[in-house]
């Protein structure tokens, strides 16, 4: 049986190859969309945000791009809460590095200054715009 991680990964692998991108909000309706989307938070909610944000280290299908926009959108995040995996990093800061490195600005204009737009609410959000 295929355990959610692994749904979570073939998920980004499918919304890939149907180019259906993180921050293409147009397409954000989309039932394949909208199914990444709650099953992040689902494993959010039963595994917690730790376990979610291994996927950073996800390269492909833009899997790690795809579990900071979850974590800082949806994961409730203490942003002073430090990734045991680094020891020092903040899960905020890890994400909000994650979603601003260059790896999707390969995509269309829109869906950068979509990114760009998002990020800007995140911060925000979290009270740290400077």
């Amino acid at each position: 049986m295929i355990d959610k991680s692994s749904n979570f990964l073939f998920g980004c692998k499918n919304l890939y190859q149907l180019s259906i991108h993180p921050f293409d909000f147009k397409k954000s309706e989309l039932p394949e969309y909208k199914k990444l989307i709650e099953l992040g938070k689902e494993i959010i909610n039963t595994e917690g945000v730790q376990i979610f944000a291994e996927f950073l280290f996800e390269y492909q299908y833009r899997v790690g791009i795809w579990s900071s926009l979850i974590i800082l959108e949806f994961g409730e995040l203490d942003q002073n809460e430090i990734f045991e995996f680094s020891g020092t990093e903040t899960i905020y800061s890890a994400c909000l590095e994650k979603i601003e490195q260059n790896e999707i600005n390969e995509l269309s204009a829109k869906i950068i200054e979509n990114k760009k737009s998002w990020t800007k609410k995140i911060k925000i959000d979290y009270n740290t715009l400077s």
